[in-house]
């Protein structure tokens, strides 16, 4: 899940988006050795303010593990 940080044009000709949360390289580690799992590997996304975003994947795809490390709920391991 990987996308342009670059800014991208919003309705009103001549201007762009603010992005309002970014990640950059965000990667989150669940346990080690034989139980290590990874959930978030290097993921890189920016939600631009005035914009819906819709997060989809298949189940255990990380999809809230990146709301809750985006929203400060969770920790994150690198990024």
């Amino acid at each position: 899940m990987t996308t342009s940080s670059t800014a991208v044009p919003s309705h009103a000709p001549g201007t762009t988006a603010v992005a309002a949360a970014r990640a950059t390289g965000l990667s989150k580690v669940y346990g080690s050795g034989e139980t290590r799992v990874v959930a978030l590997d290097n993921v890189s996304v920016d939600f631009h303010a005035g914009r819906f975003t819709a997060i989809m994947g298949p189940s255990g795809s990380g999809k809230s593990t990146l709301m809750h490390c985006m929203a400060g709920l969770d920790s994150f391991s690198s990024g």
